[in-house]
């Protein structure tokens, strides 16, 4: 049975076609890779879906072009799919990049005829040879399907990954976190922490930034890094974005009603609140519930976020502005569009990602590179802020070139809600 849109097998004729080719093999390497299109429902969307099943079809072609290596291929499901290659050579590298070179040509290609610069293939490979020809169909072809997904999320790095055992370890990681988040908000494991902010001038601290951490019934913690990413791809974390910010509010409250003083605190906005905006309405719900002034609560949104959906990150700006807010751009630097973004976007703050800060003696291009971003945000009345300051030196020319805030470990690593009343 074939695929009525490509020609290519039906995964269930595919299967029995690649365990007969592993039972059989002999002193050649089978080389299973599983391809998609990176932003391909952005292109059915755009384009329609008459023209998706056209790129599909012609994405399928190039695949197989190659028909002295080619064996079989299917096509999974919708731009997910999967060739077969028999090769003499046993060479893992110059094999990995054969496929790399394969998908510039075929990513070329499509771009030139489709006009869509965004079209990115992303392919997860697998090599059997006589050593480890033991391994039925259906797990080679999941083990590809692991590696796909690991090559989808290198933004800027290199998109043919091949498997590894070890990656099997980091998805039941995943499993775990995503199964466990949920008892882990409804039992009170995540924690606030708050890493402080001082002004450049005077080395007072006049701020901090809400930071989550997840410590476990037997005391251990597990920090952003291991958790967030995993959560945010799959939704989770708007329900610890909340939690976050009820604590941040209730926090600032309680210090407030008992007559002390408080600096401002920043809160983090994943960029899974953009696809529909249901925070402008639940933070507006805190607001009315704990009455606190806005000027002791900053939001702060990725630069990547700003980058890739300007239009609502415009309208969170200025809705979070008419609440009073104040909102920063985080990671500034990071990405390619800085300064367009700067035109376009109202921000009050930019966090110059720790990018600029990448050695403890820096160099004269960093230096020249940071004091005129430092003087350009200044001319358009935003102020900054520079993450990652972990020597004196680094302080004090922050300083010397008129950084506004600094934050870093030289400073204070992130702390209890305690230890920074006691800083305040």
């Amino acid at each position: 049975m074939k695929d009525t849109l490509t020609g290519l097998d039906s995964y269930e004729e595919f299967i029995p076609k690649l365990q007969s080719l592993i039972d059989n093999l002999d002193d050649k390497v089978i080389v299973i890779d599983y391809s998609d299109i990176k932003h391909f429902k952005y292109f059915n969307d755009t384009y329609s879906y008459k023209t998706g099943n056209e790129l599909l079809a012609d994405y399928a072609h190039l695949l197989c072009s190659d028909s002295k290596k080619f064996q079989y291929s299917s096509r999974v499901v919708s731009d997910n799919m999967v060739t077969v290659g028999l090769y003499e050579d046993q060479d893992e590298e110059a094999l990995h990049q054969q496929i790399c070179k394969r998908n510039m040509l075929i990513e070329n290609a499509l771009r030139l005829k489709y006009r869509c610069n965004r079209l990115r293939i992303c392919t997860g490979m697998y090599f059997i040879t006589k050593a480890n020809k033991k391994i039925d169909a259906e797990t080679v072809i999941s083990n590809c399907n692991l590696a796909r997904k690991i090559a989808r999320e290198n933004a800027r790095e290199d998109s043919v990954v091949i498997f590894k055992e070890e990656m099997s370890s980091q998805i039941n990681h995943e499993i775990e976190i995503l199964s466990t988040i949920d008892s882990a908000i409804t039992n009170n494991e995540l924690v606030a922490y708050y890493q402080p902010k001082v002004n450049s001038e005077t080395g007072v601290v006049s701020g901090a930034e809400a930071l989550v951490r997840w410590q476990k019934p037997d005391g251990t913690i597990i920090y952003p890094d291991q958790f967030v990413p995993i959560i945010e791809r799959s939704g989770q974390i708007i329900e610890v974005d909340y939690f976050m910010y009820r604590e941040v509010f209730k926090f600032i409250s309680e210090r407030l009603s008992k007559g002390k003083s408080m600096v401002p605190i920043s809160i983090n906005v994943s960029r899974q609140h953009f696809k529909k905006l249901d925070i402008i309405n639940y933070v507006k719900g805190l607001q009315t519930q704990y009455n606190i002034p806005s000027e002791y609560v900053e939001f702060e949104i990725t630069e990547t976020v700003c980058m890739t959906d300007t239009v609502k990150a415009l309208k969170f700006i200025h809705e979070f502005h008419e609440m009073g807010f104040k909102v920063s751009m985080d990671d500034f630097g990071s990405g390619y569009s800085s300064l367009y973004l700067l035109s376009e976007l109202p921000i009050d703050l930019i966090k110059m990602d720790k990018c600029f800060l990448q050695t403890q003696n820096l160099k004269e291009k960093e230096r020249v590179i940071i004091s005129n971003v430092i003087n350009m945000t200044h001319e358009l009345d935003i102020l900054t802020l520079c993450e990652g300051v972990e020597t004196p030196e680094q302080s004090e020319f922050l300083k010397s070139v008129g950084c506004d805030i600094q934050q870093g470990f030289f400073f204070s690593k992130p702390i209890t809600s305690e230890k920074l009343e006691n800083l305040i």
